[in-house]
């Protein structure tokens, strides 16, 4: 068994993947391989991978019909093989001796490595999950996280593949409390990059903008669920905050878009039921100021509607 799963989703990436790939290559170990699948690419991503494959014993290349990135990621998990995976977006790239860093610090102990990347440093932690996750160091940054595969294994746990965003964190989420151990390291060894204009989180147009917002609408309200599920932990109350936070989020990410005032009346609703709304405290000053607003719904409408009466004029319906 390799000690390292590396797995690219990738979807019309030919301009970017040559860039990922030769960035793992060029340090490559023996105790590493390779895994991407093409998840029906309409460009020469698939011919790009497999050329990279012919010249690589440890690159393994899979293609599927187009399903989305939650999908694809399953299909990665269920052909890995490594002892721990590392998800790697196909567009971004590792840092000039990552995977050296990274092998030195798997062992036996630890169920999952955090380490840093080009747009954040990370608090320096190794101790438990549950300290982990009740000190606040908890993120949704998939591509930062290599985690035991067995850990994701024994529990069954996928991506949800309806979801086009949110889908990593929730992952995530689901992910952390099964943990014992946890080391992260402020060393920057992801580099996140944002000059893929064909992404799926840069498309513009107005039904992809609305299945992102019900996305993320569901996503919490899964996450909730999920938080009732564990309600005797000593993470719940940490969670708790973090829903809230997105919750949060999610209500401000309203005031610009093109929603009608019902539609969001609609949301409120749908939150009030689960038991989100009113929002409860973030832990954060400036959005529990906000929600101290956006609490009471006359007042959240009124506010939506000024902004897009001084902002988005023609917006508000």
């Amino acid at each position: 068994m390799k000690k390292l799963s590396i797995l690219i989703p990738a979807y019309n990436v030919e301009r970017w993947l040559p860039r990922c790939l030769n960035s793992i290559l060029s340090q490559v170990e023996d105790d590493i391989e390779i895994v991407i699948v093409d998840d029906g690419s309409t460009d020469t991503t698939l011919q790009c991978a497999n050329e990279f494959a012919e010249k690589w014993n440890d690159i393994r290349v899979f293609s599927k019909h187009n399903e989305g990135v939650g999908a694809a990621r399953n299909y990665l998990l269920d052909k890995a093989c490594g002892e721990f995976i590392w998800f790697v977006d196909s567009d971004d790239y590792i840092a000039e001796g990552a995977l050296r860093h990274i092998l030195s610090e798997l062992n036996s102990t630890i169920d999952l490595l955090s380490v840093s990347y080009n747009g954040g440093v990370f608090t320096p932690f190794e101790g438990s999950a549950i300290e982990y996750i009740q000190k606040g160091y908890i993120n949704g940054y998939l591509w930062t996280k290599i985690i035991r595969r067995s850990v994701i294994e024994d529990a069954h746990i996928r991506f949800d593949p309806q979801r086009y965003s949110q889908e990593d964190w929730f992952f995530l989420m689901q992910v952390y409390p099964l943990l014992e151990k946890v080391k992260q390291i402020p060393l920057k060894i992801y580099v996140y990059c944002d000059d893929n204009q064909q992404s799926i989180m840069r498309e513009v147009s107005w039904k992809h903008k609305r299945k992102l917002v019900a996305d993320s609408r569901e996503t919490i309200c899964n996450f909730k669920d999920f938080i009732n599920s564990i309600r005797q932990g000593s993470y719940a109350g940490t969670y708790e905050q973090w829903m809230n936070f997105s919750a949060a989020g999610y209500l401000y990410s309203l005031l610009p878009l093109d929603y009608s005032i019902e539609e969001i009346r609609q949301d409120i609703n749908i939150f009030r039921k689960r038991g989100i709304y009113p929002v409860g405290n973030t832990g954060i000053r400036k959005f529990n100021l906000f929600l101290s607003i956006v609490n009471h719904e006359f007042l959240y409408i009124l506010l939506i509607r000024l902004y897009r009466i001084l902002f988005v004029k023609g917006r508000c319906r």
